[in-house]
């Protein structure tokens, strides 16, 4: 069986080595992208959260710092303090996903709980627009944190109240015991005082633990309360993974672009290699264009996607796929088929080193030294801004314009190369 075939290939080596690439990629792709998603809940260590102490100690309580210093020395989560200014500019730019917020009246009302008719509001402050899913993570361990901080409030609590009874308890002992003393050595008023001034305060103990509302109870058994506060906050999860979808989608159109159709076969005669060059990619620049906008009418018209900056997301969609096809063409020019190969390879590993599922401190520590240098970190990191953030996006669109530029130099200097060669 096979033979022709096995015969053929021992006839041509070349088709032997395509078939091995082949074999490669989805080892790659499998490979890449399982270890990016390998374990993302087992390394919340390593998810950079901010907490801000803005407590103001009350006498024999200074639960902010008492907090912040066990959330900071705790392994299971990667707290960081530092002032709230700092805390919401490294939020917004993605360096923390959470910035806890511990308000200035925090020790002075959980001083005061027995009394209190309302719980301990404590913000935490999410960034939907930058990670969807590090919002909801951030979301999850604020729920377990809440637990946690209600139970050792409520049995400091109960430890005080304990106490305090029995201090109560001593002292109504030693008061009992000195009536008995006054009404043996004199049977008059001073026993009788005493016995009445213990009587009141028995009576105004019993009508204090009587008197506590249902909403003291609820404060007393859920003290602290953990409130959410997202700063970008997304209509739905799509707009939140459309910048990861879109830039695979980019990506994977000028790799199919250029296996099929080859950029260096020229089809007229010309005067001058620049005018070869300059007619080909003027073809190639324009469709590659007609794709992006394509692309860019399907996610508006048929998923319903609503940036916040719907001209910058279009025209940075336009500067995505140009810096993309450059890379790709020039690659392909050089090194053929091959180059095509290695561009599908590389797309696979920015596919699990770009961050696009989970955080990248989530992931491989490999995956997380290339992340910042991949063009398609650049990119999804442009489309965040446009589509949810609303910010900057001047150093993305000058480093994808100096990746147009390096790259179509490399096609120029290959048109140069093979000035040459006669048209088809």
């Amino acid at each position: 069986m096979a033979l022709h075939e096995m015969r053929y290939l021992h006839q041509h080596p070349a088709v032997i080595r395509i078939l091995l690439g082949i074999l490669v990629v989805p080892l790659v792709y499998a490979v890449t992208f399982l270890a990016s998603v390998w374990n993302p809940y087992g390394e919340l260590q390593h998810l950079p959260m901010a907490v801000v102490n803005q407590d103001r100690p009350v006498t024999g309580m200074a639960w902010g710092r008492q907090v912040t210093r066990q959330l900071v020395r705790n392994r299971s989560l990667d707290f960081r303090q530092m002032p709230m200014h700092r805390a919401q500019q490294q939020l917004a730019t993605g360096h923390v996903y959470l910035v806890l917020q511990i308000p200035r009246e925090a020790s002075y009302q959980l001083r005061h709980l027995p009394t209190a008719t309302r719980p301990l509001h404590v913000t935490y402050r999410t960034n939907a627009g930058q990670s969807a899913v590090a919002a909801k993570m951030g979301e999850s361990a604020m729920t377990k944190l809440q637990i946690r901080l209600n139970q050792a409030v409520v049995q400091a609590e109960q430890q005080a109240a304990r106490q305090q009874l029995a201090q109560q308890t001593r002292l109504t002992a030693g008061q009992l015991r000195q009536i008995a003393q006054l009404t043996a050595a004199n049977q008059g008023t001073v026993a009788t005082l005493a016995l009445s001034r213990l009587q009141t305060q028995l009576a105004r103990g019993a009508q204090a633990m009587t008197a506590v509302t249902p909403a003291q109870r609820r404060v007393q058994v859920t003290p602290i309360r953990l409130i959410q506060r997202d700063t970008h906050s997304l209509a739905n999860n799509g707009t939140g993974m459309a910048p990861y979808f879109m830039t695979i989608a980019l990506f994977v159109g000028c790799i199919t672009l250029n296996i099929i159709y080859d950029a260096g076969q020229r089809h007229g005669k010309y005067r001058s290699f620049a005018l070869a060059w300059l007619d080909k990619m003027s073809f190639l620049w324009g469709f590659v264009v007609l794709a992006a906008s394509a692309l860019w009418l399907g996610v508006w018209q048929v998923n319903g996607l609503r940036p916040v900056h719907p001209l910058a997301t279009y025209l940075f969609s336009l500067l995505i796929i140009l810096a993309f096809f450059s890379l790709v063409t020039c690659f392909r020019l050089w090194l053929g088929l091959t180059g095509a190969w290695l561009m599908l390879l590389f797309m696979i590993f920015q596919i699990g080193c770009s961050g696009g599922t989970y955080p990248i401190e989530l992931t491989n520590p490999l995956l997380r030294a290339f992340h910042p240098y991949l063009p398609m970190t650049i990119a999804m990191s442009g489309l965040h801004q446009t589509i949810s953030l609303g910010g900057s996006i001047t150093e993305q669109v000058a480093i994808l314009v100096g990746m147009v530029m390096a790259f179509s130099l490399g096609t120029l200097a290959y048109f140069y190369r093979h000035q040459d060669v006669s048209a088809e």
